[in-house]
């Protein structure tokens, strides 16, 4: 069979709380539409997980996520730090944790992360709109920690109509990320242009 490998860690936006499918399934699908190859996907992502605890559920499964030869590695986690009231430097420690982990994981250091998602105005409790402070400030850390090694950062451009309660992606949130992401492997791969790299 000829295939590749997506491997995507995260939170519940990444896992599809508010969806059927999360965005990781959907650009699955759209690369193996387009590359006409079959996509293996992995969703390792948890409702209400932080940084750390993303990086800790990882250790047990190293070696079978080492074995699936992921292609690309996406991870967007953060949210759950920031509803949680978890200090920058802590942040930060658990992140470049995370890092090596996935640098242990993958083929050619491929892995993308991905920024934070904005919380819109219609955010519900127990988040609030003036968390985005927070979120510019992780997402800054995110930058930082990408640069120092060597790894590239992408944001996905949402519209407020594409979440379900202002923080989780709702269905078209999801296939709005996944079009983006999707865009980008094909950049990669010299199939299309995309837009959102930095």
């Amino acid at each position: 069979m000829n295939w590749e490998t997506l491997l995507s860690f995260g939170d519940s936006i990444t896992f599809g709380a508010r969806s059927y499918l999360g965005y990781p399934e959907l650009c699955g699908d759209i690369l193996g539409k387009k590359l006409e190859k079959s996509w293996h996907v992995i969703n390792h992502a948890v409702n209400g997980y932080t940084t750390i605890d993303l990086v800790r559920s990882i250790d047990p499964n190293l070696d079978n996520f080492r074995n699936c030869y992921p292609s690309i590695i996406t991870v967007m986690i953060g949210t759950n730090d920031i509803k949680n009231g978890v200090s920058t430097e802590n942040f930060m420690i658990a992140y470049r944790q995370l890092i090596v982990k996935l640098r242990l994981l993958s083929v050619g250091n491929n892995i993308l992360l991905l920024k934070i998602p904005r919380f819109t105005r219609q955010v519900f409790y127990p988040y609030n709109y003036a968390m985005n402070d927070r979120v510019s400030e992780f997402n800054q850390c995110i930058k930082e920690l990408a640069a120092a090694n060597s790894l590239r950062t992408f944001e996905f451009g949402f519209e407020d109509d594409d979440f379900f309660d202002g923080v989780h992606l709702n269905e078209k949130g999801c296939q709005t990320a996944a079009i983006q992401l999707a865009g980008l492997i094909l950049k990669d791969k010299g199939v299309e242009s995309s837009a959102g790299l930095s």
